[in-house]
């Protein structure tokens, strides 16, 4: 008796079951009869294909400030968040032994040019010397030559010829002498340009030293962090500042080995942040890195954003989202709602009618989505007519009847 109670409850429950099902069309499966359902054709759809990536946003360059130096920072002329100029005067650090060196070498080349004055002097006065040298041995020679031609003539007396000719022996030595004296004089002038150069170099190389004492900026920009204070020891291993380059930002992403051919120089971009939601900021990819990471055996590129807009919402360290704009194509595709997926997968399919009759396409491969329609890259083929509601209903062999049929969806 008990076991006919337990049969008669379960079939009163199936039986209930059945009622509740048959007013939302599950009574069609149950009774054999045709299942209403909605369809779509596959078709050809011109489909805008993008790329949708992750990015960090950067400044367009940023630099850390070091010190070429050592000493106390005596003077910082910044703080975080100003705006400075490329050249323009960051800290000072002290250096009054240098300065005080200085005046010491200005003096040695102020020495090392009056001895080139005087050297040059000297010269002068040697050209003049060798100038009357060369004039008394000029007449000395013309005398020479009228004693000789005497003296063949036994016209002019021994003693008087020897004089003459002794005269002329002293200024051709005298013209000797001058031309040595002048190119010794020649030659303390270089000796002395040598020393005025030296002189010259060692300010100009203490200079250089001087203006390492004096940081500036290297590139324009904002002062992103200071990490000393006026005062402070300094040290070339220690920073003193950062300075980021707003003018224009960048974001850094990276595109897996699959994708690389889509990513180039030039393409369109859109960028969005969480903290400004709705708002898209337009970029395009600027540089392409010509390697792949060897670790992630993904490729590196960055998208440069500009405009006023951007400029002043987003800020570098933020996370971003890009789009990348591809061009358009054309590509079977079906609305979205037309594909079932298996539970726990990534498989999809779907059911289409062929004479009257539910079948079953099993793992469809899927490409870009856009809107409401999705590319079919295998498993169905254009014109055959895909169920886009009730194929929940469906299995195999099911008998259907086309309610109605949409011709296509739609590109948001």
């Amino acid at each position: 008796m008990n076991l006919m109670m337990k049969k008669l409850n379960l079939f009163l429950t199936m039986l209930a079951f059945v009622l509740v099902l048959m007013p939302y069309g599950y009574g069609y499966a149950f009774a054999g009869e045709a299942v209403p359902v909605s369809t779509v054709k596959v078709r050809y759809h011109s489909l805008e294909s993008t790329l949708e990536l992750k990015g960090d946003i950067s400044p367009l360059a940023e630099v850390t400030v070091y010190s070429k130096v050592s000493g106390v920072i005596q003077r910082l002329y910044v703080e975080k968040g100003n705006h400075v100029k490329k050249g323009d005067m960051i800290a000072v650090v002290e250096h009054r032994f240098e300065l005080a060196q200085r005046k010491q070498v200005i003096a040695q080349v102020e020495s090392a040019r009056v001895a080139v004055r005087q050297a040059q002097a000297a010269v002068r006065v040697a050209k003049a010397s060798l100038a009357r040298a060369m004039a008394q041995l000029e007449n000395a020679r013309l005398e020479k030559t009228r004693a000789e031609n005497l003296r063949k003539d036994k016209s002019m007396p021994k003693q008087r010829y020897d004089s003459v000719i002794a005269q002329y022996k002293v200024a051709k030595a005298g013209k000797e002498l001058a031309e040595a004296n002048l190119a010794s004089a020649r030659e303390a002038v270089l000796q002395a340009r040598a020393g005025y150069a030296r002189a010259k170099a060692a300010l100009e190389q203490l200079d250089v030293r001087i203006a390492d004492f004096t940081i500036r900026a290297p590139i324009s920009g904002v002062i992103s962090g200071r990490f000393i204070d006026e005062g402070a020891m300094d040290s070339p291993q220690l920073p003193i500042v950062s300075i980021a380059n707003v003018d224009m930002l960048k974001v850094l992403s990276q595109v897996s080995e699959g994708d690389i051919s889509k990513v180039r120089k030039g393409t369109e971009a859109t960028i969005s942040v969480d903290a400004y939601p709705g708002e898209h900021f337009k970029g395009e990819v600027a540089i392409v890195n010509p390697t792949l990471d060897p670790r992630t055996h993904t490729m590196g590129f960055e998208v440069y954003v500009r405009g006023q807009k951007a400029l002043s919402l987003l800020k570098p360290g933020m996370f971003a989202r890009i789009i990348l704009y591809l061009g358009t194509r054309n590509v079977l595709a079906v609305p979205r709602e037309c594909l079932l997926r298996l539970p726990g997968t990534g498989v999809y399919y779907a059911f289409v009618v062929e004479n009257g009759v539910a079948k079953k396409r099993p793992d469809i491969k899927l490409g870009m989505k856009k809107g409401d329609l999705v590319e079919i890259v295998s498993g169905l083929r254009e014109g055959e007519e895909v169920v886009v509601t009730g194929q929940g209903l469906l299995t195999t062999g099911t008998p259907v009847i086309v309610r109605s049929s949409e011709k296509e969806g739609k590109v948001q």
